[in-house]
C-alpha cells in the first residue's frame, strides 16, 4: 500500500486509540465498549475506502476532511457519553434527546460538561486540525486511481459484516439517521390520540356511577421522584412531612417500579395499553379515551412543555383530553414554572360545571436541575447528608434533590386538601414517571437508559388517597407489598373509576382483589427482581 494511503489510515486510527485509551483509565472497559471499538475501526476503513472511489481531487480530500471531522465528533460524543453514563450511546437514548427542549438541553450541559470534559473536547479539536493538516499532504492526483472493483467488494463485505454481527447499532450515524425516523413513525401513530379521535375503540365500556355524589377523581404523574428520598418510605429526612402527617389516610405501594427509567418508555406504556409483553399496545388506546368512552370529562394540566423536537409521544396521548393546558411554553424562558403554577388550574377544574371529571396533572418534579424545582422557601436541607460519596458537590446536589422532593409534597399536600374539600366522591393518586440515582449507590446522579442502571432509576413512589364517601362505596385491595410494575397504570387506573370494558383487565390493576403479580422485565430481558434483589442477598 502507498505510504500516502498508509497516513491516512493512521490519522483515522489515532482519534479511535486515543479515546479509548482515555476511556481505559478512566473508566472500565466493558464487552459493549469492546464491540463498539470494532465498529469504529471499521467504520474509518469505510470512509477511507469510500474517499477511494472519488476521481476528484478536490472532492476528495472534501469528503476525507468532512468525513474526519464528523468521525472524531463522534468518536468525542460516544466518550463523553460513556465517562458520564457507563452506557453504550443507543437508540433509547435518542429517544431522549428527542423528546427534550431547549431549557432541558442547556440543565443537562451545565450538569455534565466538567472540566474532564473540556479538556476532551480540546484534545479532540487539536485531532481534528493535526489530521486535516495530514489528509491534506496526503491525498495527490495519482492516489488509488485503480482497483475500483475491489474497493466496492470491500465496502460491501464491511456493511455485511457490521450488518450481520449487529455492530451496526453502536454506529452513531447511523442511530443519529434511523432513530428520528422511528420516532417520527411512533408519534405520528400516537396522534391517533388526538382531539379528532377522543374515544377511541374500546368495547363493551361500563362505568358505574356514583347515584349520589359528583366524582372528582385526580391522578398526578410525578418526574423523576426516587422512592428512597420519600419520608414516607422510611428516609432518614423529612422530605414528606405533609404525607407523613396523614399516613393513616393514604394507600402507600411499596414496590412499585417504572419499565423504562425515561418518560416517554415509561408513560407511552403507563397511559395506554401498551406493556412490557405488547410494547404495540400502545397505539391500541389510553386511559383518556376510555374514561372519555365512559362519560368523563377529562382534564390534562401539566407543567412540562409539550415540544422537543416535535410535539412529544405523551403530548399526543394528553391531547386526547377533553382539556389540555400546558403551563410551561415559553420558548425563550431561562426558568421553568414550579409546580405550584397547577394549582390554581386546578381550582378553576373543580367549581367547573358537570359531576364527573378526571384530572391529571403533570408535574416538572425532579427534573433536573433539582435546585431550579423550588421557591427559594423551600431551601431546607443544608446540612451535609448521608453518603459514601465526600464531596461538596454531592452533598450539594442531595441536599437540592431531597428539597424538590419536599416541595413535590407540599403540591401534592394541596392537591389532597384541594380533594378534600368537595362534596364529591374523589380520590388522588399520585405516581413518578420514572426514579432517579441519587449518589445512593454509586458515583452518579440522574438516570441512564442502558447498561448503567441501579434499581432507584426505576423503584417510584406511588401511593392513594380516598374521601370518606368514595371509600364507603368503593373495597380498594391493600395490596401493598405486591410487585407491581407501572405499565399496567391504566388498568389501576380505570378499576379506580369504575370503568370497565373488555380491554381492561382486573388482574393488572393494584388496587383489584384478583391482582395477579408478573414478572417485572426491565431493558427487554432483564428481570428486575432477580437481577437486584437476589444478587444482593447472596
Amino acid at each position: 500500500m502507498d505510504k500516502k494511503n498508509v497516513n491516512i489510515f493512521l490519522v483515522f486510527l489515532l482519534p479511535i486509540i486515543t479515546f479509548f485509551l482515555f476511556e481505559l483509565f478512566l473508566k472500565s472497559i466493558t464487552i459493549e465498549r469492546t464491540y463498539n471499538l470494532i465498529e469504529n475501526g471499521l467504520f474509518a476503513c469505510l470512509i477511507i475506502i469510500l474517499s477511494f472511489l472519488i476521481n476528484s481531487l478536490a472532492f476528495k480530500k472534501f469528503f476525507l476532511k468532512m468525513g474526519f471531522i464528523i468521525f472524531n465528533l463522534c468518536l468525542f460524543f460516544e466518550t463523553f457519553y460513556y465517562y458520564h453514563f457507563e452506557s453504550i450511546f443507543s437508540a433509547s437514548a435518542i429517544f431522549v434527546i428527542l423528546e427534550t427542549n431547549s431549557i432541558e438541553t442547556r440543565e443537562f450541559l451545565t450538569s455534565y460538561v466538567t472540566k474532564t470534559i473540556l479538556f476532551l473536547f480540546g484534545l479532540s479539536i487539536f485531532i481534528i486540525i493535526y489530521g486535516l493538516k495530514i489528509i491534506d499532504k496526503s491525498i495527490c492526483q495519482s492516489i488509488i486511481k485503480k482497483g475500483h472493483k475491489l474497493n466496492y467488494l470491500l465496502i460491501f463485505l464491511i456493511l455485511v459484516f457490521l450488518k450481520i454481527t449487529n455492530l451496526i447499532v453502536y454506529n452513531v450515524p447511523y442511530l443519529a439517521i434511523k432513530t428520528p425516523i422511528t420516532y417520527c413513525q411512533e408519534t405520528n401513530k400516537l396522534k391517533i390520540y388526538g382531539e379528532d379521535n377522543q374515544l377511541g375503540s374500546f368495547t363493551n365500556v361500563k362505568h358505574a356511577k356514583s347515584k349520589d355524589k359528583k366524582e372528582l377523581y385526580i391522578i398526578v404523574i410525578g418526574e423523576s421522584a426516587s422512592k428512597a428520598h420519600f419520608q414516607l418510605y422510611n428516609y432518614y429526612r423529612k422530605t414528606t412531612p405533609l404525607l407523613n402527617n396523614i399516613k393513616d389516610e393514604l394507600i402507600v405501594l411499596n414496590d412499585v417500579i417504572s419499565p423504562h427509567a425515561y418518560t416517554i418508555g415509561s408513560l407511552t406504556k403507563g397511559l395506554t395499553l401498551g406493556n412490557v409483553e405488547n410494547p404495540e399496545g400502545k397505539y391500541q388506546g389510553s386511559i383518556i379515551q376510555l374514561l372519555n368512552q365512559a362519560g368523563f370529562r377529562t382534564y390534562w394540566i401539566s407543567n412540562q412543555r409539550p415540544v422537543g423536537v416535535s410535539d412529544t409521544q405523551v403530548t399526543q396521548i394528553a391531547k386526547g383530553a377533553s382539556k389540555s393546558v400546558f403551563l410551561n411554553i415559553k420558548h425563550t424562558s431561562e426558568k421553568t414554572p414550579y409546580d405550584e403554577v397547577l394549582l390554581p388550574e386546578l381550582n378553576k377544574i373543580v367549581q367547573e360545571e358537570g359531576d364527573k371529571k378526571v384530572v391529571f396533572l403533570h408535574m416538572i418534579g425532579e427534573h433536573f436541575f433539582y435546585e431550579k424545582r423550588y421557591p427559594p422557601e423551600f431551601d431546607y436541607f443544608k446540612d451535609k447528608p448521608n453518603t459514601k460519596f465526600k464531596r461538596d458537590d454531592v452533598y450539594k446536589t442531595i441536599n437540592a434533590y431531597d428539597n424538590a422532593i419536599r416541595y413535590t409534597d407540599s403540591i401534592l399536600g394541596e392537591v389532597i386538601k384541594t380533594a378534600r374539600k368537595q362534596n364529591s366522591d374523589s380520590f388522588v393518586m399520585y405516581f413518578s414517571d420514572h426514579g432517579q440515582e441519587v449518589y445512593d449507590e454509586i458515583d452518579f446522579f440522574g438516570q441512564t437508559v442502558d447498561q448503567r442502571v441501579t434499581k432507584n432509576m426505576y423503584e417510584i413512589p406511588m401511593l392513594l388517597w380516598m374521601s370518606d364517601s368514595y371509600k364507603l362505596k368503593n373495597q380498594i385491595a391493600l395490596n401493598l407489598n405486591n410487585k407491581y410494575m407501572a405499565d399496567d397504570v391504566i388498568h389501576s387506573i380505570a378499576d379506580l373509576c369504575n370503568v370497565t370494558s373488555n380491554e381492561i383487565d382486573s388482574t393488572r390493576s393494584i388496587f383489584n382483589e384478583h391482582f395477579k403479580e408478573r414478572k417485572r422485565i426491565i431493558k427487554n430481558h432483564i428481570d428486575f427482581d432477580t437481577s437486584f434483589y437476589l444478587n444482593e442477598n447472596q
